[in-house]
């Protein structure tokens, strides 16, 4: 394997980084999604939205050489949307296959205008919609989230009014900054119309293809220089609609939590969190922390402050030489805006400052800050909001500074626990400024205490996010961006897109490159056209220094791993250990990896045959590897001195792996 011709810098006394990985990427082939050529290409779409219908024409095709296309038709009198799903594989709510799109520079569609059925020329059609597209990542769970936080619009392309007297090609480009671009398992075809249809809409699709980049323009990834880990709830803004886009982790426990008939004096309610770790951005505007508070909620929704009735809003910014902490409110307000310095609600103007009621003035509708507390120097520390009536609230800052103000009487009742859910509560951040996108807020403690059920975590000491009992990272636009670093944690680093086949490396020695090894402890966090990956402290070279780079290795053999061996990437054998004697006719795990010059396992899902030459009476077992690795039962047939021999049947070209000589008894 070439290895990188690594440049260096350095942090500090100890610490050197590599800043870029010299190794260059190559072009990947054309991706062509569907031709529709055949009556059942169309399986894998669903017009899910809208009112369109589709259907297979065999009539049409744009290369005049028979085959097919896809008809989408949308009746004057259906919805205001056309929204047309095609998934790369499966079915349109799991793709079952995603690619990375970082080494494609668009996608190409050939669409041809209806004339007959269209009784909306192209002209009205784009001036009040065009043709847009929804890129849809696997990465928030299962499936991807179809026109939601894990669709990546493209820029709309209006439809040539050539279209009407033929097949005309549309291209879409595609940025690599996209978040999760290299998770991408579906797309859509989208239409907004901001008027109702005057007309009826008929047109036809075919031959949908990606185009990959030259491998002459594809940058190799650059590496940032590492950054401290932070022990605790690392949240990133990491998504696509990152300035806007709320990340949380919403507690499962959903009752017991609020103050309202709870807190006194003696018996004081607070809600407390403690940062160690904040953005660095400009005064205004910056990067928020926050914490929701919603009482009674309808769903458990990605945007409560904007989605749901009645919530409370604790948020800290920021700024040059001080901190704020806010406080707001809204009641009886689900159109989004009104607790955000007045809005419209159906009508109504909430204008008027929050407490500020006479308790006489009829439809007197109140937004905006109720109270705020500045604190000199950062965000760090422990900020805590107490409760000690229903009424009666007090501001903590981190220095020990306070202040004291009113919730409103008046108001104070949409806050109780009246239904099953009865209380949300949200810890999370956004990240209002393009200089923070990527960053991330780290909470390391969170507790809530004296209510009818208290709750704290101290994050600080997990060593991963309960997110099966005790924590939901799935109503985050990014759920992947909201990580648990535990204590062990020493760095994060972060590199650039596109990396296809690239992968983080470390060691302590640029004269010996082949002793680098591949963390591996943490999974890469998908960021904005970046990729983050923790690096742990046990993963680190011993030594004054580490360095970091990226690495594009390239599989050449397989490996062949006995019980009692190891993979030792680096070492002349590649493995460490001796094996066991073996029991004629028992069954044991042979491990196989798929491995590049140096012993480096490399990610492949090849199929792999096992075989014994020196016992030619034993059956042979195959398997699939997973990451480039698979556990394969095995058994000898014949007693004496055996070995193992693994064949890939994928890829010809991978030199077979033979294992050590073991004792069959």
């Amino acid at each position: 394997m070439k290895q990188p011709s690594p440049s260096s810098a350095r942090l500090g006394s100890t610490l050197a980084v590599l800043a870029l990985a010299a190794a260059t990427a190559s072009a990947k082939p054309l991706i062509t999604v569907n031709t529709y050529d055949a009556a059942n290409s169309i399986n894998g779409d669903w017009s899910w939205y809208g009112g369109a219908v589709e259907s297979w024409d065999g009539t049409q095709d744009h290369t005049g050489n028979g085959g097919g296309s896809l008809y989408i038709a949308h009746d004057a009198n259906a919805g205001d949307h056309i929204y047309c799903a095609e998934s790369f594989s499966g079915n349109q709510w799991n793709s079952g296959t995603t690619y990375d799109l970082t080494l494609y520079t668009n996608m190409t569609i050939w669409i041809k205008w209806d004339t007959n059925y269209s009784t909306m020329p192209i002209s009205a059609f784009n001036a009040n919609g065009g043709l847009g597209i929804n890129l849809n990542d696997d990465a928030g769970g299962t499936y991807g989230s179809w026109s939601g936080a894990n669709a990546h619009g493209l820029p709309s392309q209006q439809i040539p009014n050539t279209a009407s007297n033929g097949w005309v090609l549309l291209n879409f480009p595609i940025s690599s900054t996209i978040a999760n671009i290299d998770l991408i398992g579906a797309f859509e075809f989208n239409v907004y119309h901001s008027v109702p249809w005057s007309g009826n809409v008929g047109f036809w699709v075919d031959d949908i293809t990606f185009q990959p980049a030259s491998a002459d323009i594809i940058p190799p990834p650059i590496v940032n220089p590492p950054v401290k880990s932070v022990p605790g709830l690392n949240v990133f803004a990491s998504t696509e609609g990152s300035l806007y886009d709320r990340q949380s982790a919403r507690l499962k426990q959903q009752s017991g939590l609020s103050w309202v008939g709870q807190a006194t004096a003696a018996n004081p309610v607070t809600y407390s969190f403690t940062i160690d770790g904040f953005p660095q951005a400009p005064a205004t505007y910056g990067a928020e922390s926050y914490l929701f508070l919603i009482p009674n909620p309808v769903y458990n929704d990605n945007a409560p402050d904007w989605n749901e009735t009645n919530v409370v809003q604790a948020y800290i910014q920021q700024g040059a030489t001080s901190a704020t902490l806010y406080f707001q409110y809204k009641v009886n307000d689900a159109y989004n805006n009104a607790m955000y310095g007045g809005g419209n609600n159906g009508g109504i103007y909430y204008t008027n400052k929050p407490g500020s009621w006479d308790g006489v003035t009829p439809n007197y509708y109140e937004s905006g800050n109720l109270a705020s507390l500045t604190t000199p120097g950062s965000a760090v520390g422990t900020w805590t909001i107490k409760f000690t009536s229903d009424t009666n609230v007090t501001l903590i800052s981190p220095s020990g500074s306070t202040t004291n103000f009113v919730f409103p009487a008046y108001n104070v009742g949409y806050f109780a626990e009246t239904q099953s859910p009865g209380f949300n509560v949200y810890l999370g951040m956004q990240a209002n400024n393009a200089a923070t996108i990527n960053q991330s807020i780290d909470y390391s403690f969170f507790a809530i205490s004296n209510t009818a059920s208290p709750f704290s975590d101290d994050f600080a000491a997990d060593t991963s996010l309960d997110t099966t009992n005790i924590w939901d990272t799935s109503t985050s636009a990014g759920p992947n961006g909201v990580v648990l670093a535990p204590a062990t944690g020493a760095y994060w680093v972060q590199w650039s897109l596109p990396a296809s086949g690239f992968s983080l490396q470390t060691g302590s020695n640029l004269a010996n490159l082949g002793s680098w090894t591949s963390p591996s402890l943490y999974s890469p966090v998908p960021l904005l056209g970046a990729k983050a990956q923790l690096v742990d402290s046990t993963e680190i070279q011993p030594g004054p220094d580490a360095f970091f780079s990226m690495v594009k290795r390239t599989a050449t053999q397989l490996q062949v791993l006995l019980p009692g061996e190891s993979n030792a990437p680096g070492t002349p054998t590649g493995k460490t250990g001796t094996p066991a004697a073996e029991s004629v006719g028992d069954y044991f795990n042979v491990t196989v990896n798929l491995v590049d010059a140096t012993y480096h396992i490399v990610n492949s899902s090849d199929s792999v045959s096992l075989t014994s030459v020196t016992d030619p009476s034993t059956l042979p077992a195959t398997a699939t590897l997973v990451g480039g690795t698979a556990q394969v039962p095995f058994y000898f047939d014949t007693s004496g001195s055996q070995t193992v021999t693994a064949a890939d049947t994928t890829n010809t070209g991978i030199t077979s792996g033979v294992s050590s000589s073991v004792t069959a008894q």
